[in-house]
């Protein structure tokens, strides 16, 4: 309403998070030609590239006056603009005023957006229900995706079934109708016990689509619920609704629990400076919750530059945004100290590095810190041998360093991802790998997972739905041993049904890196004696399938 002074400015600004064409004015030929006219007689434009994905406009010759237009035409030249290639509804196109001259611009929280389509169908995802018992129901959702794992949402074909095993009573056709925009999920019944995976195939287009399932394990065997407690919607620095998100994390990715953990303080608005976001995240994961079927949880990204990045993850009724900018809570001391009385997790992730590496000088918190994230689409931070290493890697800050000061940490994995593809990060080309966690646990429900949690009844996939089963003598995985338990003819106990073929499987402990023989092989089990550990030594598994899938 003030209008814009002379020697003012607006600003546009397309995401600067992803692959957007920078807006441009000096190459009518060049990708991201923008034009930029005013009908206001007297006002002159003076409009320059300032920054990646950002242009800014200057006002000269007079004011810019209130109901005065400026017209901005992004893609104006011959070549268009180059979008994001990630499908997004409400992809913003930011727009800022600094209207008194004096340096400082604020975003117009009015600013346009429009929706970014999927490209054309290029592979299929089926997934399984992972762990079931004859007689009980298991779910197959297959959705077609593009090549950026964006789910295509405006197909018609009939999906035929391969090879489904006698031990699991499925269709053998499936209709998938426009209305269900690309995705569908039907249940089937489990008839035997046994490892049951199926084939899909598709006609979509001109294109034959065809794909595996994951592995369903029915016997009598603990539950595995997979989950991505780890990503960012366009609230902060990612891509697409917090609704689409976690609608691609039940109904594309078929998880059962995630958390969408968009930064306190990183992105364009701050949720610690817009507390309407916050409590926008927070109503849509208690929207998307459905109880025994999909476990939603609010969270969001402690963004610490100083000593490390956290995700928080809250279990219980209370909710709140603790920013790493409060004095409060800016150290994570004093953050897991405000958490505590909560129910709510700290997650470490990357901690090798690549942005921010994680400071193992202060002890992680059994109650509140029993986790670490280790793989995730900026890669792993297992161990400097281990495959895909994170970027700019720091040594002694890898989670086998911090078991080595005698820290006794669970090991996770999530998708950090920033595209919008909840759980399905790793099937796009944008990043390394991704990241699932696998919780073991008897019910889905907010209680027995932050139980598991806790006594770090989980482990850590880099996106695949690799099945693992590990114990110790008498200790499952996650427990502790008694050091004189632990004797040379303690047996060790691996089960592994993998998603792929195997390359190989190492057994860590303390020091020593163990090869199992397994090229090439589905499933591998094994009941074998130990070296002897010493106190606060550890001990556990890394396989590698030939896909460089790792768990």
């Amino acid at each position: 309403p003030l209008g814009i002074a002379e020697g003012g400015a607006l600003y546009f600004q397309v995401s600067p998070f992803f692959e957007w064409s920078t807006p441009q004015v000096e190459r009518e030929s060049a990708s991201g030609c923008t034009r930029v006219t005013t009908s206001a007689r007297g006002v002159e434009l003076e409009p320059r590239t300032l920054d990646q994905q950002l242009l800014g406009i200057p006002i000269a010759g007079r004011a810019l006056a209130e109901g005065e237009r400026i017209e901005i035409v992004y893609g104006a030249g011959s070549a268009g603009a180059r979008s994001d290639p990630y499908a997004e509804e409400a992809s913003r196109f930011w727009c800022a005023v600094d209207g008194d001259g004096d340096g400082t611009r604020k975003l117009l929280a009015d600013s346009p957006g429009g929706e970014v389509k999927p490209g054309p169908a290029a592979m299929l995802v089926a997934t399984l229900t992972s762990t079931a018992r004859a007689g009980e129901t298991a779910r197959l959702c297959v959705a077609v995706l593009d090549s950026r794992a964006n789910a295509v949402t405006d197909c018609e074909t009939e999906l035929e079934l391969l090879d489904v095993p006698a031990g699991l009573e499925l269709p053998a056709r499936i209709t998938l109708r426009r209305e269900d925009r690309g995705r569908i999920t039907i249940e089937g019944r489990v008839t035997a016990d046994g490892v049951h995976r199926i084939g899909v195939r598709a006609l979509v287009g001109e294109r034959t689509l065809e794909t595996r399932s994951n592995p369903l394990h029915a016997s009598g065997g603990p539950r595995i619920w997979w989950g991505d407690l780890h990503g960012h919607s366009s609230l902060s620095d990612g891509s697409g609704t917090p609704e689409a998100w976690f609608d691609y994390a039940r109904n594309v990715a078929a998880l059962d629990l995630a958390a969408l953990t968009d930064h306190d303080h990183w992105g364009l608005l701050f949720l610690d400076e817009h507390p309407e976001l916050w409590q926008r995240l927070v109503d849509v994961a208690r929207a998307a919750n459905e109880p025994g079927r999909f476990l939603a949880l609010p969270g969001y990204e402690w963004t610490s530059w100083l000593v490390g990045h956290r995700h928080v993850v809250h279990f219980g009724d209370e909710a709140p945004l603790l920013s790493s900018m409060d004095e409060r809570y800016d150290t994570q001391e004093e953050l897991r100290e405000a958490l505590r009385p909560l129910r709510s997790l700290s997650i470490p992730h990357h901690p090798a590095g690549g942005p921010m590496a994680t400071d193992w000088r202060v002890a992680p918190d059994a109650q509140v810190e029993p986790v670490v994230e280790i793989c995730s689409a900026h890669g792993s931070s297992e161990a400097l041998d281990s495959p895909r290493v994170l970027h700019s890697p720091r040594p002694k800050h890898f989670a086998r360093d911090a078991l080595l000061r005698g820290y006794k940490l669970g090991f996770i994995g999530s998708g950090d991802g920033h595209d919008g593809h909840a759980g399905l990060a790793w099937k796009g080309p944008h990043y390394p790998t991704g990241g699932l966690v696998a919780v073991l646990a008897e019910e889905l429900t907010r209680d027995a997972v932050l139980d598991a949690f806790q006594k770090r009844r989980v482990y850590a996939t880099s996106g695949p739905r690799i099945l693992m089963r590990f114990a110790l003598g008498r200790a499952r995985m996650g427990e502790t041993l008694a050091a004189a338990d632990a004797q040379a003819d303690t047996p060790l106990f691996l089960q592994v049904i993998a998603a792929s073929p195997l390359e190989t499987i190492e057994v860590i402990a303390g020091e020593e890196i163990v090869a199992l023989p397994c090229r090439n092989e589905l499933e591998y089990s094994a009941s074998s004696a130990l070296v002897p550990l010493q106190p606060c030594e550890f001990v556990y598994v890394r396989l590698i399938q030939l896909d460089v899938g790792m768990a």
